[in-house]
């Protein structure tokens, strides 16, 4: 499992890794960033009152610290393998600690628990009641007049790339070296549960969607509402958008949710046109954005079944990452390709004595890459669950586009296998020896370099990077590791690439690894394609005045935050987003910086009426560029506003006309 999961990305399905036991009777069927606290702890932001102190032990522990001791504290106290600790727990919004518990991908995990108990937890977790949060049915106050129609005309960034090849090329903007030093804000929109939906921008629109489970329609220009939807559960992919001619707009706008529930929404009204969901496994979830090409839907299907190592009454485990092909007119699906092509199957019992089976796992975060000369479709994929041997997992797939087998595949991490919570090998459900957790999150890269060659380019979380021959098989070409990687650490989001060279960003992960503080694990680096060699690397900066967001990064003590969001390239200029809550831009010839924006270090009026709303952490996702305008979320973990929602997009122009 990648750190959008959990480290990075844990801030609405961090309260999630609530550690499963005995007590849960029936099989789940669903499924932060470091630091350290104790129960008592505030965060940075917010939640610091109403836990400890004398009233608390002068009355005793409340109903909602007994549980959290009693389901949650063995994975958060201290925070194991990618859980959030106990100070970023508390720096979560108790509606979403609500969300995620009833309704979310953990809601089998509060089996038996009441909504009375669900909401005694969120209280003591976040240090006030849920009720008190920020209310998304107030949320769009800034609808668009009505006279402000879609038009699909005019320069995109549409879906996690503006190409098919994932390079992360803007390839329609007007930002170039010359005046990016000059970008300000125009507009923010705040908005609850952004952290992972890149934003899609598509003629005069721009696109949202949100772990809150609301998807946006905001006029580019002004950051209007023209529309939201409200899908059945929390989301993170990457909308795109398509023409549909049965659409009333003419053009569709397609995203999936936490419950393996895809979407096709007309562009200028929101309204949903289909739905189809595309898993029957409990614990499935869409993660990666669709691709969308020549009107074949392309969705990822990733897995939380690694949340179950501490559950021994799970029948671990059956979840196989895949790619189904959908029907863009339709919602008809044409063809689904497991990742795992062998079905799972009983092997042993665990230590409760309860059936065990495999292979599992093999999940694919990311999304598809699209080879038009080859007629492929290129996907990285997760760890394994389970001891059962095989060879798909932390690997390089090729599918065929017309059905979806299997035509070569690359496994360059053998018996990765791992489970959250797995201290004691062979314990529960935990695989008698435990992988590194060093698999593929990011989306592989196809190139077509200066001499005519063709590469694909993947980054993995062990900080490796491989060039691969797609006319041999997936032949490794070369590889080149960017620091020690980690569970938390690596490629964790994705790369850029130009004809000459790949961008990687990475973050460096846990010091326990070994890694020196600060350094190549925190980093921005160019690599030669043709083969793997170093052009220039980027260190992030440490100590006081770097990070502002909170409190506790700004210290003499900072070791500098990781680079583990998506870098992306506009007219010879890379663009990295950092923790610490800074876009930096480099020449992508020499490294040499021309733009560093802080987005904690001011406060943003934003177009729907919050005020004094602040960024942060950027994370999961990058910044996009198309026209005159870029766009960055900010904020990942959302401990960095002490009222109303939690993230705010950014709108850039040059100089903020």
């Amino acid at each position: 499992m990648r750190k959008s999961l959990w480290a990075a990305a844990a801030a609405i399905v961090a309260v999630g890794t609530i550690a499963a036991t005995s007590a849960f009777s029936q099989p789940p069927q669903g499924a932060g960033a470091p630091g350290a606290g104790a129960p008592g702890a505030g965060a940075a932001g917010r939640g610091g009152a109403g836990r400890g102190g004398a009233a608390a032990a002068a009355t005793g522990p409340s109903r909602g610290e007994i549980l959290y001791n009693e389901r949650c504290k063995s994975c958060h106290e201290p925070a194991i393998e990618r859980a959030p600790n106990r100070a970023t727990l508390a720096g979560l919004w108790g509606a979403d600690v609500v969300k995620i518990l009833k309704s979310g991908v953990m809601a089998p995990m509060a089996t038996g628990l009441s909504d009375a108990d669900i909401n005694q937890i969120a209280t003591f977790v976040t240090g006030r009641a849920p009720e008190s949060t920020f209310d998304i049915s107030k949320e769009a106050t800034n609808p668009c007049p009505t006279s402000n129609k879609f038009s699909a005309t005019g320069p995109a960034w549409n879906g996690w790339s503006p190409d098919k090849s994932n390079n992360r090329i803007a390839a329609s903007t007007t930002i170039t070296a010359a005046n990016a030093s000059r970008l300000k804000v125009k507009w923010s929109f705040a908005y609850q549960g952004g952290r992972y939906g890149q934003p899609t921008s598509f003629g005069n629109r721009v696109y949202l969607t949100s772990s809150s489970g609301r998807a946006y329609a905001l006029d580019r220009a002004t950051g209007c509402i023209a529309w939201s939807f409200d899908a059945k559960a929390s989301m993170r992919v990457t909308a795109s958008v398509g023409p549909l001619a049965s659409a009333p707009s003419k053009y569709a706008v397609y995203f999936g949710d936490f419950n393996r529930n895809v979407y096709a929404v007309d562009a200028g009204t929101g309204t949903k046109l289909w739905e189809v969901n595309v898993d029957s496994h409990p614990r499935a979830v869409l993660t990666g954005a669709p691709t969308l090409y020549r009107d074949v839907l392309y969705v990822p299907v990733s897995s939380f079944e690694e949340t179950v190592g501490n559950n021994p009454a799970y029948e671990c485990c059956k979840a196989r990452g895949s790619v189904v092909a959908i029907d863009a007119k339709t919602g008809r699906v044409k063809w689904k390709s497991y990742t795992l092509p062998v079905d799972p199957a009983p092997f042993r019992k665990n230590s409760a004595g309860v059936q065990m089976y495999g292979p599992a796992g093999a999940a694919v975060w990311n999304s598809p890459t699209i080879d038009p000369k080859r007629n492929r479709l290129y996907v990285t994929t997760g760890d394994s669950y389970t001891d059962v041997r095989e060879e798909y997992s932390d690997a390089i797939v090729a599918m065929d586009l017309n059905d979806g087998h299997i035509v070569w595949h690359t496994q360059v991490t053998k018996d990765d296998s791992f489970l959250m919570g797995c201290g004691r090998g062979g314990v529960n459900n935990c695989p008698t020896v435990g992988g590194p957790d060093h698999d593929f999150g990011a989306s592989a890269i196809l190139v077509k370099m200066a001499n005519g060659k063709d590469i694909v380019v993947a980054g993995q979380k062990s900080g490796q990077v491989y060039g691969l021959d797609p006319d041999n098989g997936g032949r490794i070409l070369w590889t080149n590791r960017i620091g020690m990687g980690s569970a938390l650490g690596g490629v964790e989001w994705g790369m850029a690439a130009d004809r000459n060279n790949v961008y990687v960003a990475v973050n460096q992960g846990a010091e326990r690894e070994g890694q020196t503080p600060g350094g190549p694990g925190r980093s921005l680096t160019a690599l030669k394609l043709s083969d793997g060699t170093k052009i220039w690397q980027h260190v992030a900066p440490t100590g006081a005045g770097v990070c502002t967001w909170q409190p506790n990064c700004n210290t003499a003590n900072y070791r500098g935050g990781g680079y583990s969001g998506p870098p992306t390239l506009a007219n010879g200029v890379l663009y990295g987003v950092n923790q610490d809550g800074h876009v930096r831009a480099f020449n992508a010839t020499n490294g040499t910086m021309v733009w560093d924006f802080d987005t904690g270090a001011q406060k943003y009026d934003t177009v729907n009426g919050v005020k004094n709303q602040r960024g942060g952490n950027l994370d999961a996702t990058g910044i996009v560029f198309a026209g005159d305008m870029g766009f960055l979320m900010a904020g990942f973990n959302g401990a960095s506003s002490t009222s109303g929602p939690d993230n705010v997009l950014l709108a850039f122009t040059v100089d903020g006309k």
